[in-house]
């Protein structure tokens, strides 16, 4: 689905906003425009009225015969009638409408006479009595109020037309550096990672251009570790594969079986070497591109350690390694598979390092800080400087120690992924601890 540009969707929202408002106030204008010419209207009716009164009965029917009273097409027409304070005709003019009389009327008022609106005024002599109305038909006051129409609505029309064209420029002005943004970032070759320049970037795309920063540099990061990974999984697996391929051209070279068996038990003992290898690559790799525990649930961890500890029972016993399990509450919040795998690695690490009779010991305890699971051996332990160490890929504590460095490394990265922290002692051997946050 295309989405409308940024301009197109600013410029559309600014005329939503300015044209009803621009609308608005000539609106306003032209209702105070009406307004002002009524008054202008029923102000002229008030001196025609006040010039009246001032004049004898024969000065106002001369008044009222004058040729602008009599066409009232003309411009400024006006007609008048006068009465008796009985309601008697005194005089009126000779073509004009007939005005009906109105013993308590309205001082200003819009009455209908022959089919035409009159704007009538009213006033009564305080002497005689008498009543004068002066009327003026309303087409005079309608045709000025349409001219004022037409005069408001081509300006706000050409107003609005240039309001359309002042904003597209503006927005595309205001936009130019996201323009210039977007074309720095399209440029790049897709090789380059370096951080996007920031210095022309005003402050509402700053957020996007940080967090466009911080991607860039968790990609190198992760294409750096990728490359580190390879290269190490490439000089790992290179050791084993070239044991397997030599014991296998011996076996092939010799005519002796028994020197063949051996050779061929020892390419078969390559072979499991580099299988294992390969699976905690794989495994490590998928583990890396997870931000966060999948399918998190409530997991005890005696149970999962019981499981184990059952499953290398039969190794345990060919090695003569007692086994033991201590533990109460255990329960905490992640991935039972993950949590499987750690505890897999550990116990494997403890039993290839206990000695004939010694015991590996899993233990389970919870604080105010958390679960702590302690795997413990019986074996040598480790000089400081090599614990520090430890969880490191492809870090082997001493030469003569078996496995490929990863198992630690997985665990670390599970432990992690969990919200936990691992620490090892050497008491005398050595004791790793996994602590997990409080379960709620």
């Amino acid at each position: 689905m295309i989405t409308r540009s940024l301009r197109h969707r600013l410029i559309v929202l600014l005329l939503a906003v300015l044209a009803p408002t621009s609308l608005i106030l000539a609106l306003v204008a032209y209702q105070h425009s009406v307004r002002e010419v009524d008054t202008l209207f029923d102000h002229q009716l008030e001196q025609v009225a006040a010039t009246f009164f001032l004049l004898d009965l024969s000065q106002l029917q001369i008044a009222i015969d004058a040729p602008g009273f009599q066409h009232f097409d003309d411009d400024d027409a006006f007609v008048a009638q006068l009465w008796s304070a009985e309601g008697n005709v005194l005089m009126r003019n000779e073509f004009s409408p007939q005005i009906p009389f109105n013993p308590h009327p309205p001082r200003m008022q819009t009455l209908e006479l022959e089919h035409e609106n009159w704007r009538v005024f009213r006033v009564q002599e305080p002497v005689s009595g008498r009543w004068l109305a002066v009327a003026r038909p309303l087409h005079e006051r309608d045709a000025l109020v349409a001219g004022l129409a037409a005069g408001l609505v081509l300006p706000w029309l050409m107003s609005l037309l240039l309001l359309v064209g002042l904003i597209w420029w503006a927005v595309g002005r205001g936009l130019a550096p996201l323009t210039e943004l977007s074309q720095q970032i399209a440029s790049r070759r897709p090789d380059d990672l370096m951080p996007v320049a920031v210095d022309a970037t005003p402050l509402e795309a700053a957020v996007l251009v940080s967090e466009i920063n911080l991607l860039l540099t968790r990609v190198t990061g992760a294409l750096e570790n990728e490359r580190r990974f390879t290269a190490d999984a490439a000089h790992e697996l290179r050791t084993p594969l070239a044991a397997i391929r030599a014991q296998v051209e011996v076996a092939a070279a010799e005519s002796d079986a028994e020197i063949r068996q051996h050779a061929l038990r020892q390419a078969e003992k390559g072979v499991a070497r580099a299988t294992r290898l390969t699976e905690q690559l794989l495994t490590l790799a998928r583990l890396d591109h997870l931000d966060a525990v999948p399918d998190t649930g409530e997991c005890d961890l005696v149970a999962l350690a019981r499981e184990e500890l059952t499953d290398v029972t039969g190794r345990a016993l060919a090695a003569g390694v007692d086994i033991a399990l201590e533990g109460g509450d255990g329960l905490v919040h992640g991935s039972a598979e993950l949590l499987c795998l750690a505890l897999r690695n550990l116990i494997d690490n403890a039993l290839a390092h206990t000695p004939t009779g010694g015991c590996v010991t899993v233990s389970v305890t919870r604080d105010t800080t958390g679960v702590c699971l302690q795997v413990q051996d019986s074996g040598e332990g480790l000089p400081a400087a090599e614990l520090s160490r430890l969880g490191e890929r492809f870090f082997r504590a001493g030469s003569r120690r078996p496995g490929s460095g990863l198992g630690l490394s997985i665990v670390r990265r599970i432990v992690v992924l969990h919200g936990g922290s691992l620490v090892f002692h050497t008491k005398p051997g050595l004791c790793a601890q996994l602590r997990f946050p409080p379960h709620d």
